[in-house]
């Protein structure tokens, strides 16, 4: 029975996956306007189904054919695949900033320039409030040094001297890297693979 079932569910997957491909090849745009159900949606929930049934976590080019989306271009696979996963966070981004961009790349690097710019505002609010807070401390040290005149020769050093510092997310600085290797011109991926061999030389000094 179970068989029969997954042998029907393949079916209507395979048809939904030469459906996608007949509508890949005959668009214009590489992006649908309408997010929800558009080809860009559709695409990215086939992949999901496709993975969670033949439970792999990738798609190699037997399952890409045995489900007739092969002539699909990984890049633009892996683009809808992006959307699915965040869903929830497109969809408020795009409501929020009216996005009327093309493609998912352009989604993707504008929900990164907003995020890095409120990251940016965050830090200038942070360093804004660390020098009044500075300021501040000077004033009642003076304002300390002045009271006590002719009254005590004990000195004290740093009364009421505090200071504020604004610590960064991991988040915070995984988008800081993004942005630093976007406007680098540096891939990603390469991106990736030169922190997992600093991790791993980190790693084998700690051991040493």
């Amino acid at each position: 029975m179970t068989q029969q079932n997954n042998q029907s569910q393949t079916t209507t997957l395979q048809t939904e996956g030469q459906s996608l491909t007949t509508a890949f090849k005959k668009q214009s745009t590489a992006f649908k306007k309408s997010i929800n159900g558009g080809f860009d949606h559709r695409l990215g929930t086939l992949i999901k189904q496709i993975k969670e049934l033949e439970n792999v976590s990738t798609l190699s080019n037997k399952i890409r054919k045995k489900y007739k989306i092969d002539a699909i271009d990984r890049r633009r696979t892996s683009e809808s695949e992006w959307l699915i996963d965040n869903s929830q966070s497109v969809a408020d981004f795009v409501k929020k900033t009216k996005f009327s961009g093309t493609s998912i790349p352009s989604l993707q690097n504008a929900m990164r320039k907003a995020k890095s710019t409120k990251v940016d505002t965050v830090k200038v609010d942070a360093k804004a409030s660390d020098t009044a807070s500075k300021e501040a401390t000077t004033t009642d040290v003076k304002t300390s040094e002045v009271s006590n005149i002719g009254q005590s020769d004990t000195k004290v050093e740093n009364f009421g001297k505090f200071e504020t510092k604004s610590l960064l997310t991991a988040n915070d600085i995984a988008l800081e890297m993004l942005v630093q290797a976007d406007t680098n011109k540096v891939p990603h991926k390469e991106l990736i693979t030169a922190l997992i061999e600093q991790i791993k030389l980190l790693t084998s000094e700690e051991v040493a």
